[in-house]
């Protein structure tokens, strides 16, 4: 921005504050503008206060002599001016100018070597981060393998998972209708004798529905002539020893009650395991014996009983006394 006669003496005095922090007195500069011709001193010093303004630098420009016409010969004028009436004084100037531009030169130099320097610089530092992101690279490239091995041993234990879940799933299947099938009564309990699970006949003794899953058993109601099963279920829980009972329903059924413990392939207790077989047609049929067993043994006559074999079952006293 500075004009002709101002901006190579300009430039050097700027670079020298920057460089040594001490100001630069440049005396009698001819600076042309578009009309006139100024005689001018440069003063270029840096600000040291206040100290928010550190850092910055002051520009004075000091006129000489009143605007002269554009035109006017610069150096005529300056040799008019300064009363130049020998060639030595022209030296002396034309040596101050060439010295001026030497410091003009020999700061665009440093200038040069400082960018130089800087480009050397920024140029180690990209160096050094190209080497660091090519490790990167790799370490990523490793990462990624080893992701992919990974993922490749996840995709077969996920097979063999879900291979596994098949395989008890259809275990599971096989066995509700095993249970199903044998039409026994059988209700799974936990240590805190909750339900955790049951077949459907059961349904017949004690009343279980889907949503008791997780309820404890002296919360449900039963069917049974049977006050102590919660005792018992304990009792078994305690000493590992098993029961067996027969026991009646209010409707009138028998069933032969077994509690045993619940043990795991680990052979590990985790609860217990109540079954209830249907023998309420043997109940009968035993009690169809004792009947016909009373008036056999209050018949005048003798009485000898045999199976299908001819095996004797049963004589009434008449036959014992012939």
């Amino acid at each position: 921005m500075a004009r002709p006669g101002l901006r190579m003496e300009l430039t050097t005095a700027v670079r020298k504050v920057f460089v040594y922090q001490e100001p630069v007195y440049i005396p009698g500069l001819l600076i042309k503008d578009d009309r006139t011709v100024h005689t001018v001193n440069l003063t270029v010093k840096p600000v040291t206060t206040p100290a928010a303004m550190r850092g910055f630098l002051m520009i004075l420009l000091e006129e000489l002599s009143p605007n002269l016409p554009r035109d006017v010969d610069v150096d005529a004028l300056a040799a008019e001016t300064n009363n130049v009436t020998n060639k030595d004084e022209q030296i002396v100037r034309l040596e101050r100018e060439l010295r001026a531009k030497e410091e003009y030169l020999q700061t665009a130099v440093e200038e040069l070597e400082t960018a130089n320097e800087e480009l050397k610089s920024t140029n180690e530092e990209l160096q050094s981060a190209n080497e660091e992101l090519q490790s990167s690279n790799e370490e990523m490239e490793t990462a990624k393998e080893e992701l992919q091995s990974v993922n490749e041993e996840l995709i077969t234990v996920n097979t063999e998972l879900q291979q596994k879940i098949e395989e008890v799933s259809r275990a599971n299947g096989d066995l509700s209708n095993l249970l199903a099938g044998t039409q026994i009564g059988t209700i799974f309990l936990d240590f805190e004798l909750r339900v955790q699970r049951f077949t459907p006949a059961v349904a017949q003794v004690i009343h279980l529905i889907q949503s008791d899953v997780g309820r404890p058993l002296h919360h449900i109601v039963t069917n049974l002539r049977y006050t102590t099963l919660i005792q018992d279920v304990q009792q078994v829980l305690d000493t590992l020893i098993p029961q067996e009972r027969n026991v009646e329903t209010t409707e009138g059924r028998w069933y032969l009650l077994r509690i045993s413990p619940y043990r795991t392939t680990n052979n590990v207790i985790e609860g217990a395991v109540i079954t209830f077989v249907n023998i309420t047609e043997q109940k009968k049929v035993e009690s169809a014996l004792r009947q016909l067993t009373q008036v056999v043994a209050q018949s005048p006559s003798m009485v000898i009983i045999t199976d299908d074999k001819g095996i004797i079952q049963h004589v009434n006293p008449q036959v014992t006394e012939r």
